[in-house]
């Protein structure tokens, strides 16, 4: 009796330690919210009943944050900011520490709009904008809504499913930048400046994107980029603040994710994720979340 006690122990104490390594997996924005979809622009509704702490999150794009319920903190590199309800925040693309509180009732709520640096710099042209004479220091802003953030944020609401149309969620967003930085120019010029700096990679970032699925390697992309390999690699971590292969490898692990939450077996989409076979692809699982594929299906 006593054996069995203790052997059942060890398997709940390794249960809770399994699910603690699967929580602190690296969350990848806007691609974890938008089931991979690649896109200039993405916007999410996003709601939780749960409270969450210092989250590891990687963001993919820039993003306006409306916190419509609860609080949000963020800290990263020269960064930590606390959020809530009657602030809006501007964040540039990187890695963060993110934590979420909820209300008394439980309740958490945000919109979220994603844009890249691509959408962004066609946006500067479009309207011909010049952030020259300021310095780009900031990673992040924090705005006092007012009357017009509010009927903005309204609009978004009453437009919900019809921004699901990029064209009017690319007018929103167009709405929404012209409008700060007409409002709070010293405040925002500095990130849009740091944005058009980092796209003196726009090459780079272009072919990018366009290959994340197609399993190339890094010398193929460097070839593609007219670059050489350690250029490649220099310019890389410069615009993604990462290296190429922790950059493809998070991608491939939230597919993966994507893939394993659909009920799909590993062994059917192991080759789909790049790998040759089925083993290389569970050991880099494991690896990447502290548990196999298989483990990670049951407990979700």
């Amino acid at each position: 009796m006593a054996l069995r006690k203790f052997v059942s122990g060890i398997y709940k104490l390794v249960a809770i330690l399994s699910q603690q390594t699967v929580n602190e997996k690296i969350h990848i924005l806007p691609n974890e919210l938008s089931d991979g979809k690649n896109s200039e622009t993405n916007i999410c509704f996003y709601k939780t009943n749960k409270s969450s702490k210092n989250n590891k999150v990687t963001f993919q794009q820039n993003l306006i944050c409306i916190l419509q319920a609860g609080e949000k903190e963020i800290s990263g590199v020269e960064l930590n900011e606390k959020f809530d309800n009657k602030t809006i925040f501007l964040l540039q693309t990187g890695n963060v520490l993110m934590t979420e509180k909820t209300t008394n009732e439980n309740e958490y709520k945000s919109i979220l709009l994603f844009f890249s640096d691509k959408y962004f710099i066609e946006f500067k042209n479009r309207y011909n904008l010049n952030f020259s004479i300021y310095d780009a220091k900031l990673n992040s802003i924090k705005i006092i809504k007012n009357e017009y953030i509010d009927n903005f944020e309204k609009s978004l609401e009453f437009l919900e499913k019809g921004l699901e149309n990029t064209n009017l969620l690319n007018l929103k967003l167009d709405e929404i930048l012209l409008y700060l930085f007409q409002n709070y120019r010293e405040k925002l010029a500095p990130i849009f400046k740091n944005i058009q700096s980092r796209n003196q990679n726009l090459e780079l970032i272009n072919v990018v994107h366009n290959n994340l699925n197609s399993n190339l390697t890094i010398e193929e992309l460097a070839f593609l980029c007219n670059m050489s390999i350690s250029t490649f690699k220099r310019k890389f971590v410069e615009t993604f603040h990462t290296t190429p292969k922790k950059y493809f490898i998070q991608h491939r692990m939230q597919k993966a994710v994507t893939y394993l939450q659909q009920k799909k077996k590993p062994s059917e989409i192991y080759f789909d994720l790049g790998y040759e076979n089925l083993s290389a692809f569970s050991n880099e699982f494991k690896k990447y979340f502290g548990v196999s594929p298989k483990t990670y299906i049951l407990q979700s």
